[in-house]
């Protein structure tokens, strides 16, 4: 099942009629070959998936008209997955996607200390997120946040419970149960994080946590950590 994209604002008041433009109404006409009168599914990343039928098609936008609305509440408990920017763009898209089909409510790219600095397409990123968000069939669409270093996402997220996984502390506990309803999960970049970040961290009352005895890639990382939390309601 394929399901398109289109955001509140391109939705009628009353949720009667819905506009998808551009890339997805091309996919509709020109890779898809919709024609009028075919149904398809569109989400609107707040909670919202409807079964449309094509009303009209243009060169770059595809009116439709809404036949039926499921809706899911927001999940209880919220995943903000922030991790070290990676500086190859394959390894960078790879923990972006799979943040999204683990369920990450936001995805958080900071320049940690030993970040490789590189410029980052946030255009690109947010059409990778909205890929995988239609892909792994997601009422919420992630939000992405962009940081400079990790004092700012500990500033940004001081409201949440945090756990950082590293691996330079002995005492760094295994993944429990998350408990709270705000969460936020940290993992470094290739090299990990810095003393001086992990004595922030400290100072914050940040829970380092641990992912195993070996040293992993950052994509893996993201991976393995959302991973432990795949069934928090």
């Amino acid at each position: 099942m394929n399901f398109f994209y289109a955001p509140p604002e391109n939705w009628k008041d009353d949720e009667s009629e819905v506009e998808i433009r551009d890339q997805e109404a091309i996919h509709i006409s020109k890779v898809l070959r919709n024609k009028v009168g075919d149904q398809v599914y569109v989400v609107d990343g707040i909670g919202n998936r409807s079964k449309c039928e094509i009303k009209d098609i243009s060169k770059k936008s595809v009116q439709l008209k809404v036949l039926e609305t499921n809706s899911q509440n927001e999940p209880t408990t919220k995943k903000v997955m922030a991790f070290g920017a990676i500086k190859k763009r394959d390894r960078l898209e790879f923990a972006i996607e799979k943040a999204v089909e683990l369920d990450a409510w936001e995805i958080c790219v900071f320049d940690a200390d030993h970040s490789e600095r590189s410029r980052l397409n946030e255009d690109r990123l947010q059409t990778q997120i909205v890929s995988a968000f239609k892909q792994s069939g997601r009422f919420y669409l992630p939000k992405l946040v962009i940081k400079r270093s990790l004092d700012e996402v500990l500033e940004q997220y001081k409201e949440h419970s945090i756990l950082m996984a590293y691996l330079g502390d002995e005492e760094a506990e295994s993944p429990n149960q998350l408990t709270d309803s705000e969460n936020l999960l940290l993992v470094g970049p290739e090299g990990g994080f810095s003393e001086r970040e992990a004595d922030l961290a400290k100072s914050k009352g940040v829970q380092f946590i641990t992912l195993g005895k070996n040293r992993l890639r950052a994509e893996t990382a993201v991976v393995a950590l959302l991973s432990q939390f795949l069934f928090s309601k």
